[in-house]
């Protein structure tokens, strides 16, 4: 199977009741290497989700996750570009911070953004 169909169905999981729209940008998959750029929007609460990983062999090599909605902005990388963060080369820049990222997975940042978005329709 496709990590783009793994990530789907990771949507579907963690989304569905907000009724997202998936557009995929682009994908690739050739022999070991496999490249995906999705868009996820949630036209009612002006959500946008950007997830871009390429992978070699199965294993993400390199990830870019972004999470953004009316007041607040995110996103979680892998680039090398931080090493004074503790979990380097995993951290996620939040409100104009850089920090640490424990749990650099796509599931723990849709598990994330599904709190914050159910937060935020509880206010």
């Amino acid at each position: 199977m496709a990590r783009l169909d793994e990530i789907l169905g990771f949507i579907k999981e963690y989304l569905s009741e907000f009724k997202p729209i998936i557009i995929v940008s682009e994908h690739s998959l050739e022999e070991e290497r496999e490249y995906i750029n999705l868009r996820i929007i949630i036209e009612k609460l002006r959500v946008l989700i950007i997830i871009r990983e390429y992978l070699v062999r199965g294993n993400v090599i390199a990830y870019g996750y972004y999470f953004r909605t009316r007041t607040h902005e995110e996103w979680w990388d892998n680039r090398p570009h931080h090493p004074e963060i503790s979990t380097y080369p995993h951290h996620k820049h939040t409100s104009g911070k850089i920090e640490p990222l424990k749990t650099p997975s796509l599931e723990s940042l849709l598990e994330h953004i599904k709190k914050f978005l159910e937060h935020f329709l509880s206010l």
